[in-house]
């Protein structure tokens, strides 16, 4: 059994440690948890650099997401959940890069016993944040308009992906044309690269009409040329800054046009949600894995005692899908 932990705040390239003795010891609210697999994303880097929302004491267990089987549960734990397979949620209140991990039983929800275990494993963080972005904000109807940048990303996938199940049309914007492919192969109906006069071609891809909602993680210009079709009163939803980019509303649109703005941090929702909510949702997102509805690209998996090259892939620009690691 083995287990990375963050040992100092830095580069998460070398401030991992593996832990082959964690310790495992239950309370009695807590369950055990042995990993299939857990997801490696941008958040986890931000956690060892010392820049995220939560700074645990260190040393610490790493990993925000992760699927797996309940082998042992504390003494005030139902005993039948033994057994049940399971997602873990980020709640940063435990790492899911190990083999073996001890949870508080409110961190894990049961989920489909036949879905893939890699999609299953990034159903935490990406899909939730898609499923919240598209249901929290604005009362959508099909065929409304979203647009959103970073279109060709996990959370950019899973958007397109509920959007077209609700009936609505997305407007994406990528950086690259090689990714514009990729989007348009998963359903996105207007698909733009980044660049020249963007907010002139997305009017023009729009015909006239205007966009519902825009979902924001990158900032900077795109962010700027989405917000400028958005309808009198439109919301935009910021979830991310992959480049370090403010998400800057231009003042006109901000005074002239009763444009609103909102943060979105998905483990604010799971840290805050009924508990009802959240098997209702997790429950539901974890059929559309199953069912073929939602997935997102895979470029590698490891094994974790290769974590030092599965973060460097991780870290690569241009990748294809996401990486993982596997137990």
């Amino acid at each position: 059994m083995s287990q990375l932990v963050i040992t100092e705040y830095g580069d998460v390239a070398t401030a991992l440690k593996l832990d082959e003795s964690p310790d495992l010891t239950l309370g009695a609210d807590d369950v055990l948890v042995a990993l299939e697999a857990a997801s490696i994303n941008p958040s986890d880097f931000l956690l060892a650099g010392g820049y995220y929302a939560y700074r645990p004491e260190l040393p610490a267990p790493i990993g925000g997401e992760g699927v797996g089987r309940v082998v042992e549960v504390g003494a005030d734990v139902d005993a039948a959940l033994v057994g049940r397979r399971v997602v873990v949620l980020p709640t940063q209140r435990q790492g899911t890069w190990g083999s073996r991990i001890v949870a508080p039983s409110g961190s894990v929800v049961p989920v489909s016993e036949t879905a893939d275990a890699l999609q299953l494993a990034m159903l935490p963080i990406n899909p939730a944040t898609a499923y919240r972005l598209l249901t929290a904000y604005v009362d959508l109807k099909p065929g409304d308009w979203v647009g959103q940048n970073l279109g060709n990303s996990a959370v950019g996938q899973f958007v397109i992906a509920l959007a077209k199940r609700a009936g609505l049309r997305t407007l994406s914007v990528v950086r690259r044309e090689e990714a514009a492919e990729q989007v348009r192969a998963l359903g996105g109906d207007v698909v733009l690269v980044d660049g020249d006069d963007l907010g002139g071609r997305i009017r023009e891809a729009l015909g006239g009409e205007e966009l519902k909602l825009v979902l924001d993680g990158a900032g900077g210009s795109s962010y700027n040329a989405l917000v400028g079709a958005l309808e009198l009163g439109g919301t935009s939803v910021v979830y991310a800054s992959i480049g370090g980019e403010r998400p800057v509303l231009p003042f006109p649109d901000f005074l002239f046009r009763d444009l609103r703005t909102h943060g979105m941090f998905v483990v604010n929702w799971v840290r805050d949600a009924p508990r009802e909510e959240l098997e209702a949702v997790y429950a539901e997102l974890s059929g559309l894995v199953e069912d073929g509805v939602l997935s997102a690209a895979v470029e590698a998996t490891y094994p974790i005692e290769r974590y030092q090259d599965a973060i460097a892939h991780a870290r690569r620009t241009g990748r294809g899908g996401k990486v993982l690691f596997t137990f």
